[in-house]
């Protein structure tokens, strides 16, 4: 069986091909776990969006130390990527991003390996990433249930998650969503994919990924009730000392 991999990154300053190490590992342990798998059974696509961002945010700390005078550069620029990149996208940017994710996945579509209407896809999101996937998925869902026949014309049955197959989120701010103002957000997305035969169905999950001394990232399933009934688990991993690995960088 064949499987759709798509990773998105989460900062804004990340460069293009991000993925390439991560792609590298996640063949060599699957090929090795069981025999008989090849390394083909796994089409993967980045899904790139920092270079729609990154201009504005240098350009702007360029403008802001015009007397070159100000200290903690390399922590101004971590903070500016994150927070540069969340006003953006929140704001004249979303579409833009959104659009990118869509001629991403349009690309996954077409790999000759790739059965648009039955091969299963997995989602990887790192840090805000995750943020930008579970909006772009929530918003293509809401389309379908005002469709009569809950898809969306011109879209395969992958690019519009009816093969969903596994949502994987690492880093993620996600659940500081949850502090909007007038907004439950009880509201999580669907994981399982409509048109999947069931017994893919039933191995689907949401799995989350969290380093403890990363002060972005946090757990879901205690959100609220909607989440920990959707959230398959919340999982610890070490990703460096606390002195590197208190930042979603």
């Amino acid at each position: 069986m064949k499987l759709a991999i798509a990773i998105i990154h989460g900062m804004g300053s990340e460069k293009q091909f991000f993925s390439v190490e991560l792609k590298h590992r996640i063949t060599e342990e699957y090929v090795n776990e069981v025999a008989g798998r090849h390394e083909d059974d796994l089409i993967f696509q980045e899904i790139y969006w920092a270079d729609l961002v990154k201009d504005h945010q240098n350009s702007f700390l360029q403008r802001a130390n015009y007397k070159n005078d100000l200290t903690y550069m390399n922590l101004r620029e971590l903070f500016v990527d994150y927070l540069g990149a969340t006003l953006a996208y929140r704001t004249s940017m979303y579409d833009v991003i959104h659009n990118r994710v869509k001629e991403s996945l349009a690309n996954l579509s077409t790999i000759r390996r790739i059965d648009p209407d039955k091969t299963p896809l997995v989602i990887m999101a790192h840090s805000f990433g995750s943020v930008i996937m579970s909006d772009y998925i929530y918003d293509m869902q809401k389309r379908q249930a005002a469709a009569s026949d809950g898809k969306i014309a011109g879209l395969s049955n992958l690019e519009q998650f009816k093969t969903f197959a596994g949502f994987i989120t690492f880093g993620t701010p996600m659940a500081l969503l949850s502090l909007q103002q007038g907004c439950s957000f009880d509201k999580p997305i669907n994981v399982i994919g409509a048109d999947l035969p069931k017994a893919i169905q039933e191995r689907v999950k949401w799995n989350n990924y969290y380093d403890k001394d990363d002060v972005i990232a946090y757990p879901l399933k205690g959100i609220n009730d909607a989440y920990q009934a959707v959230i398959d688990g919340d999982y610890e991993i070490n990703v460096g000392s606390a002195a590197t690995s208190w930042n979603p960088a």
